[in-house]
């Protein structure tokens, strides 16, 4: 009898000992989510460009909009951004009651819209694979410039940030002053440098880009055109960085040049309807933005530098793939002299071959400019 009573009791003990390892393992299995907060910054950028999580690790993501406009959040599988920011744009009527959010696989969490203030939390389990997901706002003229990099992947080896590709061009020069609010320009004020703003004459996804010999322009991201360019400094951003509703950013100098073509650039039959679509923008070694976009489904590069002296601008675009005539249509103005090889413009079209359309520059030249 005293034999099983020893027996009984070291079987419990043994049962005893069991569960709490179970009850240990159980809350050691419990692991704390990975917390992340984003927010909106001024210009059409998330706070955080990017952010590192363990495959299969939980998350919680707070997304708080903090802007006057509205903005949603996507997080998708890797290299799929492009695509899904032009399928939110192809929604058409349906856009606002699905969110932008298309019908898309890629998919793998959003929040709805959210306005100013409001906040939504995101709970979910990293993928098991690792590689660069990237998040994005997909309302209009945001998809293409506010986005950033969820990289995962066991050790946290993202590469060094001005070197990243999968954050906007413009968070490659980012610093820690421009993260926190606690410089009153978010680049260092060395030509060139440039904005993604809200400015009277562009449509919402417009990027001001300041020269240097005190020469500024603005291109429409939205329509893949140069809206106006200007002489003196460059803009006042006070209003958008406090915060003020419906804020846009004021000029400070003298425009020079507007843009009133419908139609800025066309290839082949340039009295058709054409589509144009925004695909993105380098920054060359030099520092300018090279834009890249669309039109009829051709790939286009197009390239804004300052002309010697400050007198005006060069447009240089590149079009590799063109086998047919390509047109650029302009705005005649008395104070403005366009050439083309050295040669002036006469009309508002200038139309080239297949052959020499696939490399040119347009000087737009402020005659009334005083050396």
């Amino acid at each position: 009898m005293r034999t099983n009573k020893k027996i009984w009791n070291a079987s419990l003990i043994l049962l005893l000992l069991l569960g709490v390892q179970l009850i240990a393992s159980s809350a050691f299995q419990k692991e704390s989510p990975t917390k992340i907060e984003l927010h909106v910054l001024p210009g059409l950028q998330f706070n955080l460009p990017r952010f590192h999580v363990k495959p299969g690790a939980p998350v919680e993501l707070v997304f708080t909009n903090t802007d006057d406009m509205d903005h949603n959040l996507l997080i998708l599988n890797p290299g799929q951004r492009e695509k899904v920011v032009q399928k939110a744009m192809d929604l058409g009527v349906d856009a606002l009651r699905k969110n932008y959010v298309p019908n898309d696989p890629d998919i793998l969490w959003h929040t709805p819209i959210l306005h100013d203030g409001q906040s939504k939390t995101l709970h979910f389990k990293a993928p098991d694979k690792e590689g660069v997901y990237p998040y994005v706002c997909t309302l209009p003229g945001h998809g293409f410039v506010m986005y950033g990099a969820m990289y995962v992947s066991k050790e946290d080896n993202m590469p060094p940030i001005e070197k990243d590709s999968n954050v906007p061009p413009t968070r490659m020069k980012a610093d820690e002053h421009h993260l926190h609010h606690k410089a009153s320009h978010p680049y260092k004020l060395e030509p060139p440098y440039l904005y993604r703003l809200y400015i009277e004459g562009s449509g919402p996804a417009a990027i001001a880009v300041h020269l240097p010999e005190k020469l500024s322009y603005c291109w429409d991201a939205g329509a893949c055109r140069l809206r106006f360019a200007w002489q003196g400094d460059f803009v006042d951003n006070t209003l958008l960085w406090k915060g003020h509703k419906d804020a846009r950013a004021a000029v400070l100098g003298t425009i020079f040049y507007t843009e009133n073509q419908k139609t800025a650039l066309s290839i082949g039959n340039s009295t058709l309807p054409q589509e144009h679509r925004f695909k993105g923008y380098r920054i060359t070694k030099a520092g300018y933005p090279e834009f890249r976009y669309l039109v009829h489904g051709v790939e286009v590069f197009e390239l804004i530098q300052e002309l010697k002296g400050g007198a005006g601008i060069v447009r240089t675009f590149r079009i590799p793939t063109l086998n047919e005539t390509v047109s650029l249509h302009l705005t005649t103005a008395p104070n403005v002299q366009h050439t083309v090889n050295g040669k002036p413009i006469t009309g508002t079209v200038l139309q080239l071959s297949a052959a020499e359309g696939k490399q040119f520059s347009i000087e737009t030249k402020n005659i009334t400019h005083a050396h």
